[in-house]
């Protein structure tokens, strides 16, 4: 691991560690309180198990594998705490999904939050890239084999850095909202202070 990832490996660390603090506590136990904080707690746990995998740049591939699925999860708990009908938390609470087309989704969240591409970033190609690395396409086979033939895992440590700042990123979206809306809203902005304290270099660049 070279110095620049080790730099960002601590930066998520951190920043998840913080996040762990802050929003420890018990909440409303009404429906959408709870699927919200379920789908905060599945994000913390994805958002960990990246950061155990990074470490070991032999199971980079996993690591890689595991950001659509948190992607996924943050956007699913925003759409259940902000855009869900009552009987869409029926719904998800009987096992359904409800969410809709996932480019759809990161559409209509963009809109509620007025944000531009916040959230439909990761649509079209990027989410086809995201999946292609969870489900085995050729996203990861490219870095499956050396350019001499060997067998293991070449990802490079650019993409190590960029997959450690960005799995970080999708767990400060729910964690702030999650504060924003059943803690306070001086929570959040602690909550934000601290990412844009941590990532100071890369929100002003």
């Amino acid at each position: 691991m070279d110095p620049q990832t080790k730099i960002e490996l601590g930066r998520a660390q951190e920043m998840h560690e913080f996040i762990a603090d802050k929003i420890a506590g018990k909440y409303p136990s009404d429906d959408r309180a709870v699927l919200f904080a379920s789908f905060l707690s599945l994000a913390q746990s994805h958002h960990e198990a990246i950061l155990v995998l990074c470490q070991n740049d032999q199971l980079m591939g996993s690591a890689y594998a595991l950001y659509r699925p948190l992607v996924e999860v943050v956007n699913r708990g925003l759409f259940v705490a902000f855009l869900a009908t009552p009987e869409q938390i029926r719904q998800i609470k009987r096992g359904r999904t409800p969410y809709g087309e996932f480019n759809q989704l990161v559409k209509r969240l963009d809109k509620f939050f007025s944000t531009k591409s916040l959230f439909s970033g990761h649509a079209g190609e990027a989410w086809k890239k995201m999946c292609g690395f969870t489900h085995g396409g050729v996203e990861q086979l490219i870095w499956r084999v050396g350019a001499n033939g060997e067998i293991g895992c070449h990802f490079q440590q650019s993409d190590i850095q960029r997959l450690l700042a960005s799995s970080t990123g999708e767990l400060f979206k729910i964690a702030f909202q999650f504060a924003g809306g059943l803690i306070g809203k001086d929570a959040a902005e602690v909550i934000s202070a601290k990412y844009i304290s941590i990532y100071s270099d890369k929100t002003e660049s």
